[in-house]
């Protein structure tokens, strides 16, 4: 209690990073331009703006939405992702014989299951490469050139300031890596060692994981970069959901370096290695190609757009914690690479003529998803004064209340792609994921592992983004309802 107490007081330097530096000017002239008028509101304090929070759950019973669903999910996320590797590895791809050696076979006895699957462990070699690429993504994010842009305005009025050099980055860091894998087979060493020592490598991130997810919490509560925070007594719920929205240290954004910088970049050099390690116990393999090439150029079109990603409900609404950190850091690594990491060991092939289809539908895919969101940004940046497929936008300007009491407004687009549905960029996106995960062929249902989970994610993100709307546009949202009846999919969602 005496080093909590001392924390709150002394307000330790590094931590207290309200960027100010950077975006102090930038704040005051957006705030000056966007907000016209003030309006006559009573202070909120910390309990109030958690019961507005897009989070609370009205109707539901809170110790298990905030205790009991937490904890479970904080447990089992970690053995799913290891129990994942374990049936790719060791049960032939099926689900059936694992479940059969855990409950009926008993070749998995629970001293066994407890020391493998719920797993803390650190392997040095795997550690050091982990480090590595986070010291990298820090330092790569701060010394490459980029013009600076705002992401959207908070509740509380402040505005983050990012650097648009993330298509830089990724550009940069594959060919540092294409240069580290040459330098490597000269001296008859292989990137592959990370798939060979691969439950080690997921248990150290594992591990690295729960440290930052607890530092990122603990810094929230008693030392936040800005006002945009929302601190309980329930800890396990502030660990699971996070405090802060946007928490920095040594001024690096943490959710930037997580979900981006590492997280995404660690998905495509880790299926640049699966792919690699395929080629290396089997020769040329089209699937593993296939799987790989689009995940790439899917993940080419995230960092182009880097920016746009900063206004969305990931960054904007979703807090620094288990759910977002911990997610961007091993359920990344562990469940969106899944489909090259299965073939690895189940190769298949798919011959010219499927590989043409798969790959030109993929790249159909990845542009219509691409245009989705590019019509959009040009939209707002334009302010709703462009074209969309021809002809003037169609837009709703949607104004709304700050927490502070100030009065900002967005644009609703309601033509182009955005007539068809409220997320339609949704359905390319799921297109997609089936065409990179079909190579693997459909005896086993494991590989479709991650298309089932990003269905249910976005499923699940259409709903709360449709909840927070509602609540913070109030009449425009249902006039823009009226006109988007469709939340995803035409005629069905």
């Amino acid at each position: 209690m005496l080093a909590i107490s001392y924390l709150r007081v002394v307000k330790v330097n590094f931590f207290q990073v309200k960027t100010p530096t950077m975006s102090d000017g930038i704040d005051e002239k957006l705030r000056n331009r966007s907000l016209p008028r003030k309006v006559d509101r009573e202070p909120l304090d910390n309990d109030s703006t958690h019961q507005i929070s897009v989070h609370t759950r009205q109707g539901h019973n809170r110790v298990i939405s905030e205790s009991i669903l937490p904890l479970l999910l904080c447990l089992t996320c970690p053995l799913l992702v290891r129990s994942i590797v374990f049936i790719s590895d060791h049960c032939h791809g099926s689900i059936i014989e694992y479940l059969q050696r855990v409950s009926f076979d008993q070749t998995i006895t629970f001293k066994d299951f407890l020391e493998d699957f719920f797993y803390f462990e650190w392997h040095w070699p795997s550690a050091l490469i982990l480090l590595s690429v986070f010291v990298y993504s820090i330092i790569m994010t701060a010394l490459l050139p980029g013009k600076e842009y705002s992401g959207p305005i908070t509740d509380t009025g402040h505005v983050p300031v990012y650097r648009n050099n993330g298509f830089i980055y990724y550009i940069v860091s594959l060919i540092i890596f294409a240069l580290l894998t040459s330098l490597l087979k000269l001296n008859n060493l292989s990137p592959t060692y990370i798939y060979d020592h691969w439950k080690d490598f997921l248990s150290t991130v594992n591990t690295f994981a729960f440290f930052l997810c607890f530092l990122v919490m603990i810094k929230g509560k008693y030392m936040p970069s800005t006002n945009d925070y929302r601190s309980s007594s329930n800890w396990l719920m502030d660990f699971y959901r996070g405090v802060e929205l946007y928490p920095r240290i040594f001024n690096v954004d943490i959710k930037l370096i997580t979900n981006c910088r590492y997280g995404m970049l660690a998905w495509a050099l880790l299926s640049v290695i699966f792919c690699m390690k395929t080629f290396e116990l089997y020769g040329y393999t089209d699937s593993a190609l296939v799987t790989c090439l689009l995940t790439l150029v899917y993940l080419t079109k995230f960092f182009w757009w880097e920016s746009g990603y900063m206004k969305t409900i990931d960054i904007i609404v979703d807090r620094a914690g288990f759910y977002l950190c911990w997610g961007c850091l091993v359920w990344v690594s562990g469940i969106y690479t899944l489909p090259s990491y299965f073939l690895v060991q189940h190769p298949t092939q798919l011959g010219p003529v499927l590989t043409a289809i798969i790959l030109l539908l993929g790249f159909l895919a990845i542009y219509i998803n691409y245009d989705c969101d590019r019509q959009k940004i040009e939209v707002r940046s334009t302010h709703g004064k462009c074209l969309v497929w021809g002809k003037p936008a169609e837009i709703i300007r949607a104004k709304y209340i700050l927490l502070n009491g100030n009065e900002s407004e967005s644009i609703l687009l309601t033509s182009g792609y955005w007539s068809i549905s409220r997320h339609f960029h949704y359905i390319p996106e799921l297109t997609l994921a089936f065409l990179w995960t079909c190579p693997c062929g459909f005896k086993y249902i494991l590989p479709y592992g991650y298309i089932i989970m990003l269905f249910i994610l976005l499923i699940h993100r259409a709903h709360r983004d449709d909840q927070k709307c509602r609540l913070k546009y109030g009449q425009a949202w249902k006039k823009y309802c009226e006109l988007v009846p469709w939340k995803v999919w035409p005629g069905i969602y």
